[in-house]
Parts: structure tokens; C-alpha cells; sequence
């Protein structure tokens, strides 16, 4: 885990911070964290605001506590990854709710916003999402989508910013080059930081793949010596 790093719970930060602009910005960070994890061979344990923190009040560090290693058949990682960011869409989705001052507690939101529940209702959950994202949270919650958050938004930024380049454009369309399409920012360099553990959870199995077979034969040579000098003795 990260060192030095001052943290608060995604719960309490949301009791703190109404706004709906942080709170869209926090989950967007968050997916970059989710699809930073998922790059690099995990997925998220538990998923749940209490086990999620966020760092020296940065919106961009985010820490998820507890990560288990993807597997490595391709059907079932994929699965695992499907199930992250359900998982994360239906949490954020409870979290909205709660932000829209309803006076009911977060731990009981989430308890009672279950899976079935919110695709049956979905229409009346989505009142409480940011117009605009509306799309992305039905893709996720109803057909199973498997795109990050952060990937929907920067896509529809740049949707956006070419049609309005195509509305601002002159008459004559000869010269006119379209913007340069933007890629979603991976904030490597924080969570390299925050997430350290992942490549030393890495390191410390393959050290412990090679150690045991070279212990295992230093005492098949050690036995052999040993056998030879009382052999000869």
C-alpha cells in the first residue's frame, strides 16, 4: 500500500462532499484506478465505499484496499472484470442516491439496493445519476457492458468537442482538420505509487516458485555428499 499517505474512507468523503461535480470526478478516478488494477493481473476483493479510500484529499488517489489476482483463464477474468465494474456501478449509483439528501444512511442504501432490484427500477434509480450518464450506467447495469467509466466519458468529450468543431467550422471544409481524438488519462504515476503492493504480491510469488525448488535440491546434495563420504568412510 501507499506510505505517507493521509486517507479517508469513499463513505465518510461523501458525507463531507455533496456536490455532484466531486462526486462524478471521484468516479472517474476511481474506474482509472479499477482499469489500472485490471491491467495489471487483479480485481477488487471488496467492493464496498468503507474499503475504498481516498488520499491526502486528492480526487485523483484513489486506493482500493483489498485486491485479489484476476485468474488466468480468459472466460473467467473476463467474468471477474464484468462483475468489477457492475459491482462499482451499482455502488456509485447508491452513492448518488444518498448524495440526493433523501436522509437515509449510506450502509443502508447499499444494503437494500440489490442487483435485481435496481434493473427492475432502474428508470426511477436513474433520476439521481448526472445527466448524460445515464447511458453508460443502463449499458452497465442492464446488458452487462464491460467499459470503464472513464472510457464513456472521454469518448462522449469527444463526440462533443468535434461536433462543435464541425458547427464552428467555415463554409469551406477543405482545410479544416478535426480535432485530435483524446485517449482517457491513465494517471500512471499515482497509482504506480499507491499501488506498489500488486507488483510486490507478484515478486514475492515468483520468488517463493523458485526458492522452493532450489532449496529442494541443495538437500538432494547435501543428502548425496553426505551419502558418498559414509560410503567411502
Amino acid at each position: 500500500m501507499a506510505d505517507n499517505y493521509e486517507s479517508i474512507p469513499l463513505d465518510l468523503w461523501i458525507m463531507n462532499h455533496p456536490k455532484e461535480e466531486d462526486i462524478r470526478t471521484v468516479f472517474i478516478n476511481m474506474d482509472i484506478a479499477l482499469k489500472y488494477i485490471h491491467e495489471h493481473g487483479y480485481c477488487i476483493e471488496v467492493f464496498y465505499p468503507s474499503e475504498i479510500e481516498i488520499l491526502n484529499n486528492e480526487l485523483d488517489h484513489i486506493q482500493f484496499k483489498k485486491l485479489i489476482e484476476l485468474s488466468r483463464d480468459p472466460a473467467i477474468k473476463q467474468q471477474m472484470i464484468k462483475e468489477d465494474l457492475f459491482n462499482s456501478a451499482l455502488m456509485q449509483i447508491g452513492l448518488y442516491f444518498y448524495s440526493d439528501g433523501l436522509g437515509l444512511s449510506i450502509n443502508t442504501i447499499l444494503y437494500n439496493l440489490k442487483p435485481e432490484i435496481l434493473k427492475e427500477n432502474f428508470d426511477a434509480y436513474s433520476q439521481v445519476i448526472p445527466e448524460g450518464d445515464t447511458p453508460y450506467y443502463r449499458g452497465i447495469i442492464l446488458r452487462g457492458a464491460t467499459v470503464y467509466l472513464c472510457e464513456f466519458v472521454q469518448e462522449k468529450n469527444n463526440r462533443e468537442l468535434q461536433e462543435l468543431e464541425k458547427q464552428l467550422a467555415p463554409d469551406d471544409q477543405k482545410n479544416f482538420e478535426p480535432a485530435q481524438i483524446k485517449k482517457v488519462p491513465s494517471n500512471n504515476k499515482v497509482n504506480d505509487n499507491i499501488y506498489r503492493q500488486i507488483n510486490g504480491l507478484r515478486d514475492a510469488a515468483f520468488i517463493s516458485v523458485l526458492t522452493i525448488p532450489t532449496v529442494i535440491i541443495i538437500v538432494m546434495i547435501i543428502i548425496m555428499i553426505f551419502s558418498w563420504v559414509i560410503s567411502i568412510g
